[in-house]
């Protein structure tokens, strides 16, 4: 059993588990060396030794509540803790009084069913009430997880809307000052919100962005994925904004307020509604500039997949074809249509032989 110590406005309190509950108490004392030694050689083994012989309640008997404590503790340092607290809550709300040996596949689906949102996006509701389940499988008061095999309708999928030549100079034109340098960087860069957030002043070289942190919910963290700690090109058309930004910046970090680096893309979000209304064109979320550099490479015919991949780190270049391949702007209907696919080709000397070389011959169809 594990006693921690922390400190809390200059008091120290005591943290440990019991019967699948956390609890975090104040010793009443305040923080010094002193202080510590007490808690550590009295306090500390006293209450170990209290808590090894109180009554302990078999979890067969316990509730979803007691196996999702046990969750949280296991979740709370992973990276997508903070992002996915707001759905572990929802789904302890729901279950919290049930048993687990109540809990069947009937009950989750009609849970599942009450929320008004994606497929894709219950996956992670379904995920906790897994996790869970998964926990009171490991002592042995469930024999199987009843959330495994839980599957989803198909939907269909709602394609990426890039913005247009038009809208992007509308909006460029509308905004002004950091708000103004953030959506230009975003769109010329392909950079992820939290991405461009997490820029440092030393991530900026000459020739290339060194993409090493996002920014989220107040969180510095590495990037999404391992592919996303890269290092992208500096286009020629994104410097303006980047030296714009650097003048405007008094922090570390490319952009702050009031001297801190901004804790999430939401602090835009206001403006940005105001702005797309302000231009008169239809409703996108700030991130579908990732989406408008990643079609404008692929229609400038200009560079490799493999490339355009490894600018906006995706996971595989397989990835950036099945999200974007609809918006490579007829490239098909380019081809040489003169050709006759089912006509053998012949060969006739060239009408100008005679200022060629003595070999060339001309194709006809």
């Amino acid at each position: 059993m594990k006693v921690k110590l922390f400190v809390r406005s200059g008091t120290l309190y005591v943290d440990y588990t019991h019967n699948g509950k956390r609890f975090k108490k104040s010793s009443g004392l305040k923080d010094s060396e002193e202080n510590r030694k007490i808690l550590e050689d009295e306090v500390v083994p006293a209450l170990i030794k209290k808590l090894k012989l109180s009554p302990f309640v078999h979890p067969a008997h316990k509730t979803f509540s007691y196996f999702f404590s046990k969750f949280m503790l296991d979740r709370e340092n992973d990276k997508s803790f903070n992002h996915r607290k707001y759905v572990y809550d929802k789904v302890h709300t729901y279950f919290k009084e049930f048993e687990v040996l109540q809990i069947n596949r009937r009950m989750i689906k009609e849970y599942l069913d009450t929320l008004d949102i994606k497929n894709s996006s219950k996956k992670d509701y379904l995920g906790c009430v897994k996790g869970v389940l998964d926990i009171a499988i490991d002592e042995d008061v469930i024999e199987r997880n009843v959330a495994i095999g839980i599957s989803f309708k198909r939907e269909e999928k709602v394609e990426s809307n890039p913005f247009s030549e038009e809208e992007i100079e509308l909006i460029l034109a509308k905004s002004d000052g950091m708000f103004r340098n953030y959506i230009a960087i975003s769109l010329y860069t392909g950079m992820r919100s939290g991405e461009v957030l997490g820029l440092m002043h030393s991530d900026i070289l000459e020739d290339r962005i060194r993409v090493r942190r996002s920014v989220s919910k107040g969180r510095v963290t590495t990037p999404k994925t391992l592919r996303s700690i890269r290092d992208i090109p500096v286009l020629e058309s994104v410097k303006p904004f980047i030296d714009s930004q650097r003048k405007l910046s008094k922090s570390l970090y490319l952009f702050e307020y009031d001297g801190v680096f901004i804790k999430d893309a939401s602090f835009f979000k206001r403006r940005w509604h105001e702005l797309v209304k302000n231009c008169g064109i239809k409703y996108r979320k700030l991130y579908s500039t990732r989406h408008t550099f990643i079609t404008a490479m692929l229609n400038s015919g200009k560079f490799k997949i493999m490339e355009i991949a490894a600018i906006v780190g995706h996971t595989s270049p397989e990835m950036i074809m099945k999200n974007y391949a609809g918006f490579i702007m007829d490239e098909h209907l380019k081809i040489d249509t003169s050709i006759d696919l089912f006509k053998k080709e012949e060969y006739v000397p060239c009408p100008t032989l005679s200022h060629c070389c003595p070999t060339e011959e001309k194709v006809i169809g």
